[in-house]
């Protein structure tokens, strides 16, 4: 090909190029064209989207603050079981806060198998029925609080599984009224036959008396028969203090209140008590820190609640220990501890001041067991007892419009707390 040849070629492609740049210029005009009458409708689309990005931030937020305000707690795990929302009244029920609950799996949380081990659809299709457990959950500060749990599962509009809902209820204050109801109606049932068991035993023991008083007068004073007499005698007598309290139990004779200092009555029992502990080897010391401390009290019958208490705390130090007697006031908010208290004497609505009367000792302590029971007529764990003497100081306590708690472990010794509401000038 000559020279003259490959120009016209050359200059036929540069035509064909100018062409194609030409066509592709008028594409890009007519792309910008289309481009520029899309921004109108771009613009619109993008409001929209931010109107519903806004809402959808709104629904949140609204869902949000519902889950955070429902009473109860409420947690929402995914399908693994790890914990995704912690509502406020989670936290409150357990302790937990939210940052530590997040991603945790549920059962390592709460240290109770609040969901099936293995979450497949064998476990969604049992969850999705109705999985309901009651136990029992120890909080940080090592009380603890029986807990109602109930799981759904959370399903889109699909109907696919999208996670799993876990409702707790706290039922620690409903249990205890439960048990309180029970033991109410236990005992009034025991207290009726008990009181026509001790009326049917004292006839015939008030003539046992008489018999011996008479028999007495017929006796040698340094006979041995004299001697069988006085046993006789004082088994006699006891049996007429252990029905004279069952009968003090059962039918107590109502307390008269009146304006009381517990720090003379605590300082004039430590004065009382200090002889008889000195022979156990037992050290007792007071110590007074309540700045309000009046009370409405019967200062006989509230000698006998301390009494009962000595006795118990003696015993329980048997090679000796120290027990301690103190007062400090007591702001209490608690609803369970204030659910215990006569509506007579105090408001449960609000907190309340109250005096709390320690009685501590180093003793062996008891077990959980025996704390439930200890107040139940005829329950003791000494062979000699009779099981009334805490009935009768739990009645007493009662009748002052105050209540008794107990802390107390094995080999930890025991702490009871009497308390009582601040007397207050009508």
């Amino acid at each position: 090909m000559t020279q003259e040849e490959q120009i016209v070629e050359l200059q036929k492609e540069l035509y064909k190029e100018k062409d194609q740049i030409r066509f592709f210029m008028k594409q890009q005009q007519e792309w910008s064209q289309f481009i520029e009458s899309l921004n109108p409708t771009i613009e619109v689309l993008h409001k929209k989207m931010k109107t519903l990005q806004n809402d959808l931030h709104l629904k949140n937020q609204e869902l949000t603050n519902v889950l955070q305000s429902l009473s109860n707690g409420l947690i929402v795990t995914d399908l693994l079981g790890k914990v995704v929302t912690f509502n406020r009244a989670a936290v409150a029920i357990t302790g937990i806060d939210i940052e530590s609950a997040i991603g945790k799996p549920i059962s390592e949380l709460l240290k109770n198998p609040v969901l099936p081990e293995v979450l497949d659809e064998e476990a969604f299709e049992k969850i999705n029925q109705d999985y309901h457990q009651q136990f029992v959950f120890s909080k940080a500060d090592r009380s603890e609080i029986i807990i109602d749990s109930s799981t759904t599962l959370m399903k889109s509009d699909e109907n696919e599984e999208q996670g799993i809902i876990i409702n707790l209820i706290d039922i620690t204050q409903l249990k205890r009224l439960e048990e309180e109801a029970e033991r109410k109606n236990r005992l009034t049932a025991m207290g009726e036959i008990s009181m026509q068991v001790a009326h049917e035993i004292r006839n015939p023991l008030g003539s046992i008396e008489l018999f011996l008083s008479m028999m007495k007068m017929d006796t040698d004073e340094d006979s041995s028969e004299m001697d069988l007499i006085q046993h006789i005698t004082s088994a006699t007598r006891s049996m007429n203090h252990i029905i004279s309290n069952l009968l003090e139990y059962t039918k107590p004779r109502p307390a008269v209140l009146e304006k009381l200092d517990p720090h003379s009555l605590l300082s004039e029992f430590a004065d009382f008590a200090r002889f008889s502990a000195l022979q156990q080897n037992i050290d007792v010391t007071v110590e007074l820190n309540a700045e309000r401390s009046e009370i409405r009290g019967n200062k006989e019958l509230l000698k006998q609640v301390l009494h009962n208490l000595f006795v118990n705390a003696c015993q329980a130090m048997p090679e000796g220990g120290t027990l301690h007697l103190s007062t400090e006031n007591r702001l209490e908010d608690d609803p369970m501890i204030l659910e215990r208290f006569n509506n007579n004497f105090i408001l449960k609505d609000q907190p309340q001041e109250l005096i709390e009367i320690n009685i501590i000792d180093t003793g062996k302590g008891m077990t959980n067991e025996v704390k439930k029971r200890l107040f139940d007529p005829f329950f003791t764990t000494r062979e000699q007892g009779t099981g009334l003497g805490l009935s009768i100081a739990h009645k007493t306590m009662a009748s002052h419009g105050g209540t008794i708690l107990i802390d107390s472990a094995l080999n930890r010794g025991t702490k009871i707390s009497l308390l009582f509401p601040l007397f207050i000038a009508e």
